[in-house]
Formats: structure tokens, C-alpha cells, sequence
């Protein structure tokens, strides 16, 4: 309450100065390109005007599609772009601040039956997704948001955590269970290409992590699919963020400074130069804790997790049919734990006698050229690479505090790749998309552990050397009429190690009855390997001393997606949606050389993969439930989104019984709100005040042998009863005040959170201590307050 009470005491400050101190009018310009939504070909006298203004502010594409609203009053607008055949454009809540231009690019559907009126303001346009191709299951969403909600931190994973049928797994870490399945079946895309796990401190086989490398002031409009996706996706069966980089500002020199949970950090865009179009977009950032550190303040913790990352985005319009652009995203991570330097004052710190430092890094970039042969055909050529690092060791400590290594991971994955599609509207129906993929993929993995009753380090994976994964895809749209859309689509994948491969059909139909209704179904048969060091795991024979390799051969993993929508918009601004789903999980890895509750579904959310040797693919799994999304868009100075999910996941290992997944929480229910206060003379001030309301089951957990682990000094779980058992019920309430500064040359934007303002003690987990000697509780987050400042000029 300490902490609530300063915020609030800071708040009423900051209104009261900067009510009385800024009160100047000011103004900003908002600018863009009117395009295709198709063939992205510029369109020419397309109409474009700011609603909310009076009198009227608008203006008309050029030749180019570029179009410039000059000296509009800062504020929240809506922008509307209306051009003859095309059904009209409508953003909402575009957000003028003194500090920076906004630059949109506006895609217009054009019209199946000319000259009938199209519904201006559809509640179903504001989270339509960038990709046209996607029938159900998909949201798009604003970097605004990762701002706007409370709890999020800036991360786009928990911020698509407040999604129907999406769980957050951990406190710590963003990793989300999406209905039901395993956080490692989450795709990561950024700019149309595949990236390794975009997180700082992240595990081999994880998706998640404890922080974002994702920056969400670089971020553009985005998309965030839970299921049937389109055929253009592939070797993934949970979910898919397909993120895209905005581009630079290509006339004005623009900087951005932001201090917060997530780092120092410092961003710059522009033009390369005055009489090109080009542009640059970069970021760098690096750890607040280790910064504080190097200033000598302590936090009271003997272990500082320090980290810092960067992206960029370089954009190169060479012709009026040839795009040229650049992008890259890195990170790198360290944390020590070290019980050898242990601090008596150490509030946090419980002594395990071991000293562990775990440390990753990650990189990936891509070329790509995109051309245009004829206004209804384009092509997009794409070259990239990534590569993931992770180095772990553990030292245990004698009496004396002498160190022996006892744990040992040095492994690198990594890959290359090159991705061709031609996209082709034949008409205003008609539209077929084709790519192509090759994957090269490399890895060098060293993993060693110490056997206490050999007394020696034994090497648990130690192989490098490289393998392949081919994909292709078609995807054909069809518009019978504005009313009603038919996607399909195949997608093939071979993966080269072992010669599996998956040839997947997908679907999706859309019909909208009247203006206020939509049903939406899909399909989609999707497959995923697992992760490189699976496949090469080699299981010790301490009686010959040899190693072998049992995992070489196994296939893809498997899942049907069946999925049925209704979309109601039962007033401006609202709507209720509801989907429901069942997904049917086959070709799971199990064991294959003894009978137990192991399956592949239950891996993941964690800090990686356990070494497991002998699977086979004869595992199998269902997910099925039901999803409620309540919302209102934020207008009039308010917002709220309640979601609902309820759900089911099972799935049977190699002893077929049926069991609860680790994932099957049952459950989850998120309530979201916000509302924005105006004030000053000319209104150009904002105080913004967000709550949000989690309840979700319990995690599950397979149960402690407490005797069985006393005995051996180890943890011992009880098999028969794998994930029988369900913690209690997480709950939790997060509160965030926000304040946006508009001066004559830059906005200053501040925000205070408190998460967990109740400080509800949620169970983590319960495993059992060898020093204690008997099974330990571990709690999520208590209350947790932080701040963040952000200028931008």
C-alpha cells in the first residue's frame, strides 16, 4: 500500500503541473500510402480525412498512393480512407503525439459487387488481421496495446496472454499456453521469416522466456493465430506471432528514449538521405539491474541477470518495382547464481551448494527483395539466418567450498534459409498465393553430466553436423461475393534427417449475414519436428562404455484443428465472439521401450527439453473447448475486453492411459479496462488509468514419492499419477497509471504498475529439496510494482 500511496501523491503532481504548463495548441502530421491490399499497387485519388475533426481535415492519394494530413490538432482519431470500388478503410484510436509523425499504410479490398454500400464502421475491421488469408482464429494487434494493457510489460506474449483460449504459464516468464498445448508449439515470425525463440535467458526447445527481446516501439501492426492456420505456416501445431517492423520515418530524424523494467534504452529512424526514400529503424537496449550494478547500487540479490539487445530494419525503394529491405534482432543474456559468494544479506538467495551460471545468445536477420512485374502480380525473395546459443555449467560445492562441475551445456542451433513466393490477383474474386522454403539446419551439441556412481562426467549429447527441411505451399482465395470467402490452401513439408514428411490440407470459410453477424469455420492438418537435440540425445551403456543414438528416426508430430466462430456486433464499438474448437494430437513422441505416462505433449515452459532416450511416435492427445471474447473498443475514453475459456486437454503416453496434460488448466478468465482522462486547455494531456483481473486452474502436477526421494537423495515422482494433481486456483489484480506529455517538440509518456496489488500468494510449483530433505513450495510473484519513461522527439 506504500507504493500506491506515492503514486498516487506522483499523479496528482504531474496532472497539476502539466495542466497548468502545457497548455500551447499543437499539432502533427499524419501521412501515408493508400495501396492494393492484393497486389499492394498503389491506388490513385483514394479519399483519406481525420473523422474527429472540425472543420473537416483530408486529403487525396497522388500517383504514388501518398497521401499528407498536415497541422492536425494532437489527439485520438479515427481515419478513414474511402476510394471508388474499395470497400472504405477505417482506423480507430490513432493515437497524434507532438513527438512523432504518423505514418500508416492503408490497404483496401476491392468490391465483388460495384456500386453496393459496404457497412462503413464494422466492429470485425478493428482486429482484422494483416493477412487477408486468415479465416479464424487469428487477431491482430497494436503496439499500443503492449503499452496500453496493465501487466503486459511491453512483451507482445503477454500481452496476447489476455486472448481467449491463451494461458500464461509462469510469473517470470512469458511463455503461453495456447488452448492447451505445449508453449514449444508457438511459431516465431519476424518479417515473414522464421526467428529462434526471440527471449532473453530462453532454454533449448522453449518459446518463452523471462524477457522480451522484442522491442514494441519498433513493433508495426501484427498478427497472433491460435489455430487452422493458413498454408503459408508450417511446423508449428499451438500458435503463431507474425510480427512485423514498421518502417523508418523516410522525411524526418526521429529519436526515442525509454527507461524501464526492460532496460536503457535508445532508438533512432530516418532517411538516409533528403532526396531518397530510404530509411533506417534501430534500437538498442540494455539491462536496468545491470546498469544499477554498475553504478554500485545494490538490490539486495547476489545474482544480477544482465542482458542486452538490438534490432534494426533498413528500408531501400529502389524502383517503382523493386523493394529492397534489411533486418536484424539480437540478444545476449547472463545471470550467476553463485552460493560460493553467497551474501549473508541476500534477501532472495536460498543456498542449493551449487554455483550456476546460465547465459544465451541469440541472432537473426534477413535480406529480401520484393518486385513487382504488372499491377496484379508480385514476388518476394527472402534470405535469412539465425542462430541460438546456450552455455550452462554448475558447480557443486564441498564443505570447504571447493568446486567440482557437475553439469555442462555448451550447444549452438542454428540456420539458413531462402523463401521465394509470388502472390497473383486475377481478379477481384481470385487470388493464389505459392511459396517455396529450404532450411538449412546446423547444430553443434556438447552436454555432459556427472554420475555420481561412476564418479565421472559422462557426455550426454555431444555430435554436430547439419540436416535440411524443405516446405512448399499453395493458398487459394476465393470471394463468391463481399458477403462470403472460401481460403484453401496445402502445405508440404519434408524433413531431410530422417525423409518424414506431411502433406497438410487447410481451409477456411467466412459468410457474413447482414452487418452485424459473421460464422467462420476452419481446418487445417498441422505437423511440427521437435527440437534438433531430441533427435540426437545418445543414451549411455555404462557396461560397454558406448553411446547410441535412438531418436534418429522420428517422425512429425500431428494435429487436426476443427474450428467454429460466430462474430456478433451488437452495437458500435462492441462485440461478443465466440469459437469453438477440437484439435486431435497424433504421432506424439512417447517411449518406446517401456510403458509410462512420457509424452512430448507435456514438454515446454520451462528452461528446456529433458534427455530422454528410446520415443516413438505412438502418443496421442485432444484439446477441445469453448471461447468468449467480450469488447468494447476503446472509444469515448474508455475500453474493457473480458475473455473466457473453458477446456479441455488430454492425451495418452506409451502405458495408454488417459490422462490430464501438464498444461490442462481448465480454464482461465481475464478482465481488462481502461479509461483516459483529457485535460489541459487544448486537451493535448492524458492521465490513463488500466486494471486487470486474472483467474485461471491451477497448474498440474505429478506428485512427490516423498519416502522413494528421501531415500535416494533425490526427487522421485509418482508415475502412475502423472499430472493427477492441480494446485490451487491462480488469481490476481494489476493496476497501471499512465501519463502522456505532449510538448512543442516531444511527448513524454510515464506509466506506474503495481502487479499482484493484492500480493496473492500463487503456487509455482512443489519439488522436493534434497537439503531440506522434504518437498518445497515455490510462489509466483508477490506484489510487484515498477515504473517506465519514455520521450520521444
Amino acid at each position: 500500500m506504500y507504493f500506491l500511496k506515492k503514486t498516487v501523491l506522483f499523479i496528482a503532481f504531474l496532472f497539476l503541473f502539466t495542466a497548468t504548463v502545457f497548455s500551447q495548441t499543437l499539432t502533427q502530421t499524419i501521412r501515408g500510402t493508400v495501396v492494393d491490399k492484393d497486389s499492394k499497387q498503389p491506388l490513385t485519388g483514394a479519399t483519406i480525412i481525420a473523422v474527429e475533426t472540425n472543420p473537416v481535415i483530408g486529403n487525396i492519394s497522388d500517383e504514388q498512393g501518398k497521401f499528407k494530413l498536415a497541422e492536425v490538432p494532437l489527439g485520438r482519431y479515427t481515419i478513414k480512407c474511402s476510394y471508388m470500388g474499395y470497400e472504405d478503410v477505417v482506423l480507430s484510436n490513432i493515437v497524434l503525439t507532438s513527438g512523432k509523425e504518423i505514418v500508416l499504410n492503408l490497404e483496401m479490398q476491392e468490391k465483388i459487387i460495384q456500386g453496393e454500400g459496404v457497412t462503413v464502421f464494422s466492429n470485425r475491421d478493428r482486429d482484422k488481421t494483416n493477412n487477408d488469408l486468415i479465416s479464424i482464429s487469428g487477431r491482430n494487434f497494436q503496439p499500443e496495446e503492449t503499452w496500453r494493457y496493465a501487466g503486459t510489460r511491453a512483451d507482445p506474449s503477454r500481452m496476447a496472454a489476455n486472448y481467449a483460449g491463451v494461458v500464461s504459464a509462469n510469473d517470470t516468464r512469458n511463455d503461453i499456453i495456447v488452448r492447451g498445448n505445449s508453449p514449444s508449439g508457438v511459431l516465431w515470425k519476424l518479417e515473414g521469416v522464421e526467428i529462434p525463440n526471440p527471449n532473453h535467458f530462453s532454454g533449448q526447445g522453449a518459446t518463452g522466456g523471462p524477457m522480451s527481446m522484442l522491442n514494441n516501439n519498433l513493433l508495426a501492426s501484427s498478427d497472433f493465430l491460435t489455430g487452422a492456420f493458413p498454408a503459408e505456416y508450417g511446423n508449428k501445431t499451438a500458435a503463431v506471432f507474425d510480427l512485423k517492423l514498421r518502417r523508418g520515418n523516410n522525411e524526418h530524424h526521429e529519436f526515442t528514449g525509454m527507461f524501464g523494467i526492460n532496460g536503457l534504452e535508445l532508438g533512432a529512424e530516418g532517411p538516409f538521405t533528403k532526396n531518397h526514400k530510404s530509411s533506417y529503424l534501430f534500437s538498442y537496449r540494455y539491462s536496468t539491474f545491470a546498469l544499477f550494478n554498475l553504478l554500485g547500487i545494490s538490490f539486495g540479490v547476489s545474482g544480477i541477470p544482465t542482458y542486452q539487445d538490438a534490432t534494426f530494419l533498413l528500408n531501400f525503394p529502389v524502383t517503382k518495382k523493386n523493394t529492397v529491405s534489411v533486418f536484424g534482432i539480437g540478444g545476449i543474456s547472463k545471470i550467476a547464481l553463485l552460493d560460493s559468494e553467497r551474501d549473508s544479506t541476500d534477501w532472495q538467495f536460498v543456498s542449493k551448494g551449487e554455483d550456476v551460471t546460465y547465459g544465451t545468445k541469440m541472432a537473426a536477420g534477413g535480406i529480401s527483395f520484393t518486385h513487382f512485374f504488372n499491377t496484379n502480380t508480385y514476388s518476394k525473395l527472402t534470405l535469412s539466418s539465425g542462430w541460438a546459443l546456450l552455455h550452462v555449467f554448475v558447480d557443486t560445492l564441498g564443505t570447504d567450498n571447493s568446486k567440482a562441475r557437475t553439469y555442462d551445456n555448451n550447444s549452438t542451433d542454428g540456420n539458413g534459409a531462402i523463401e521465394y513466393f509470388i502472390s497473383k490477383k486475377f481478379n477481384e474474386k481470385n487470388l493464389l498465393k505459392t511459396g517455396v522454403n529450404y532450411s538449412f539446419l546446423f547444430f553443434n551439441y556438447h552436454e555432459q553430466s556427472y554420475w555420481s556412481d561412476l564418479h565421472q562426467m559422462i557426455d550426454l549429447i555431444k555430435n554436430d553436423g547439419n540436416t535440411g527441411m524443405f516446405r512448399a505451399y499453395s493458398h487459394w482465395q476465393h470471394r463468391f461475393t463481399d458477403k462470403i470467402v472460401l481460403n484453401t490452401g496445402i502445405h508440404f513439408e519434408d524433413f531431410l534427417l530422417n525423409g518424414s514428411y506431411s502433406i497438410e490440407p487447410r481451409i477456411g470459410f467466412n459468410y457474413k449475414i447482414g452487418a452485424h453477424n459473421q460464422l467462420s469455420f476452419g481446418y487445417g492438418l498441422h505437423s511440427q519436428t521437435m527440437p534438433l537435440m531430441v533427435y540426437f540425445f545418445e543414451r549411455y551403456d555404462s557396461a560397454s562404455a558406448t553411446y547410441t543414438e535412438t531418436n534418429l528416426h522420428l517422425g512429425l508430430m500431428k494435429a487436426h484443428h476443427f474450428i467454429a466462430g460466430y462474430d456478433f456486433n451488437f452495437a458500435k464499438n462492441f462485440r461478443l465472439k465466440t469459437e469453438l474448437y477440437y484439435q486431435y494430437l497424433f504421432n506424439v513422441p512417447v517411449k518406446g521401450n517401456m510403458k509410462n505416462s512420457y509424452s512430448a505433449i507435456n514438454m515446454g515452459g520451462d528452461y528446456g527439453f529433458p534427455n530422454v532416450d528410446s520415443l516413438a511416435n505412438k502418443g496421442t492427445g485432444t484439446n477441445y473447448g469453448v471461447e468468449f471474447t467480450l469488447e468494447k473498443f476503446f472509444s469515448k475514453h474508455y475500453y474493457f475486453l473480458v475473455t473466457t475459456s473453458l477446456f479441455e486437454s488430454k492425451y495418452k503416453g506409451s502405458d495408454e492411459v488417459l490422462r490430464n496434460t501438464k498444461f490442462n488448466g481448465n480454464y482461465v478468465l481475464n478482465t481488462l479496462a481502461g479509461y483516459e482522462f483529457k485535460y489541459g486547455k487544448n486537451k493535448n494531456q492524458a492521465l490513463t488509468i488500466d486494471l486487470k483481473y486474472t483467474l485461471a486452474g491451477g497448474r498440474r502436477y505429478t506428485p512427490v514419492d516423498l519416502a522413494a526421494s528421501q531415500f535416494y537423495n533425490s526427487e522421485v515422482l509418482i508415475d502412475s499419477l502423472a499430472w493427477s494433481k492441480q494446485l490451487p486456483d491462480y488469481w490476481r489484480f494489476d493496476l497501471k497509471f499512465g501519463f502522456r506529455i505532449n510538448t512543442k517538440h516531444a511527448t513524454h509518456s510515464i506509466i506506474a504498475v503495481c502487479e499482484n496489488i493484492f500480493s496473492t500468494k500463487n503456487i509455482l510449483e512443489q519439488s522436493y529439496d534434497t537439503n531440506l530433505k522434504n518437498i518445497l513450495t515455490q510462489y509466483q510473484l508477490g506484489l510487484f510494482p515498477y515504473g517506465a519513461y519514455r520521450i520521444e522527439f
